[in-house]
């Protein structure tokens, strides 16, 4: 099946610009909100352990005091790690209200149906798709600074000086970080309907990266054109604020200033990413809400076998 840019876009949208879609949103923000006050309060503030008035051992800092900055980026990235426990669980309940297409009211079937298996499966799947996000960015990186370095060497010398200090020089380095994000991109679009299978359809997570990997199949490119509005302005928001707030390091008062407005942004654009591609994965597998019709239904395709299914009960 082909997907309609358009009609998915539109249909998102209309199921994200409803009650739900602002209670979800709200929801979100609050979440990441506390997630970030946590990391912020992980990565700034030492707090030794040991009994009361105890001294604090040699060498290291004060209670009270920053952190190191190697020991600070450690903490945060643990404290982003262990905030996925309030935003997983409410992905999974934005990705079957929108599945559902409950407007007005969220029926407890969306909210508590195998939610702590469908959060701790979600969590492990979402670890897996950052990591190899990372790890295809850092292999491309390096695959064009040195190509870049090669390049430049065979270049005659008075070339090379007048590259080094020309005003153009800084937009050549645009398409090497079009280079460097495209692989980001394959793994967004690829595994893109994993949360679908996860919180719709019982799926394991082999089973969901298996299923989104064939679901998204000749689709990728218009998937990507559906979802390029909301990822863009997901980037340039997150660079104007870098721009405008550019010392909004851990220990600067503006961190938790430049948190909460990534907050209110990011839980707008992941409710209506979630809600493009959730449209997008019911138009290519036929699954459609109301979602207690289709549990309730009995089928061996609302509870995956290990291949998974590609048909919808309702089919």
């Amino acid at each position: 099946m082909v997907l309609h840019v358009r009609q998915i876009v539109s249909d998102g949208l209309g199921r994200v610009l409803t009650r739900n879609g602002a209670l979800l949103m709200t929801t979100f923000f609050v979440a990441t909100v506390l997630q970030s006050v946590f990391v912020w309060l992980l990565a700034t503030t030492y707090v030794p352990l040991g009994m009361p008035g105890a001294a604090s051992p040699p060498g290291t800092p004060a209670p009270g005091t920053a952190l190191p900055s190697l020991v600070s980026a450690s903490a945060a990235l643990l404290g982003g790690l262990t905030g996925g426990v309030l935003t997983v669980p409410i992905q999974i309940v934005a990705v079957r209200s929108l599945v559902d297409d409950g407007r007005d009211h969220l029926p407890e079937q969306l909210v508590f149906r195998n939610l702590g298996w469908a959060t701790l499966r979600l969590f492990i799947a979402t670890l897996l798709r950052v990591l190899a996000m990372f790890v295809l960015v850092f292999l491309v990186m390096i695959v064009v600074v040195l190509g870049a370095i090669g390049v430049f060497t065979v270049l005659p010398e008075s070339l090379q000086t007048t590259l080094v200090g020309a005003w153009y020089t800084p937009i050549l380095v645009v398409p090497a970080i079009l280079v460097v994000l495209l692989p980001v991109g394959v793994v967004l679009l690829t595994f893109a309907f994993v949360d679908q299978e996860i919180a719709v359809r019982d799926a394991t997570v082999p089973t969901a990266f298996v299923q989104s990997w064939r679901t998204v199949a000749g689709n990728r490119l218009r998937l990507g054109a559906a979802l390029i509005v909301p990822y863009g302005i997901n980037i340039a928001f997150s660079m104007f604020l870098g721009q405008v707030m550019p010392d909004a390091t851990f220990s600067s008062p503006t961190f938790l200033l430049t948190q909460v407005a990534l907050s209110v942004e990011s839980s707008v654009i992941s409710i209506v990413i979630l809600g493009i591609t959730s449209q997008a994965w019911i138009q290519l597998t036929g699954v459609d809400g109301p979602l207690d019709d289709y549990w309730a239904g009995g089928t061996e395709d609302s509870k995956l076998s290990g291949e998974g299914a590609t048909k919808n009960a309702v089919e």
